[in-house]
């Protein structure tokens, strides 16, 4: 069994304000919630949707999406309800409240003008 120091973050990034962090991050830290969101570019958010409620460019066609229903990998506007995944490209806001820590598979994480988060990155 590996060394429990093996498991510890080493590296991290702060973000102070309006700025965005873009890197492999697995958990964010909230230390100030200005307006008690976050916003995330992230693998693996769902939403329920009802049907036809896809821009088509947002989320990913699932295992029960029909053809006629997707271009691609993408969901189009004409669908049937269910949860879908999000692209892990497109931006995503998350609610948070300060001393809690979010974990997922981040790609970018953006702060507003007095957020506070610490970005702990793989």
């Amino acid at each position: 069994m590996a060394h429990p120091s093996h498991s510890i973050p080493s590296k991290f990034a702060l973000i102070n304000g309006a700025e965005t962090v873009t890197a492999d991050i697995f958990a964010i830290q909230v230390i100030v919630a200005e307006d008690a969101e976050m916003i995330v570019k992230a693998a693996g958010i769902f939403d329920q949707l009802t049907a036809n409620a896809s821009d088509g460019n947002t989320h990913l066609a699932n295992g029960d999406t029909l053809d006629s229903q997707k271009t691609g990998v993408n969901l189009n506007g004409t669908h049937a309800s269910g949860l879908y995944e999000r692209r892990s490209d497109v931006n995503t806001t998350l609610p948070c409240v300060a001393g809690n820590i979010i974990y997922g598979d981040f790609k970018s994480v953006t702060g507003t003008s007095s957020d506070r988060f610490i970005c702990y990155i793989k």
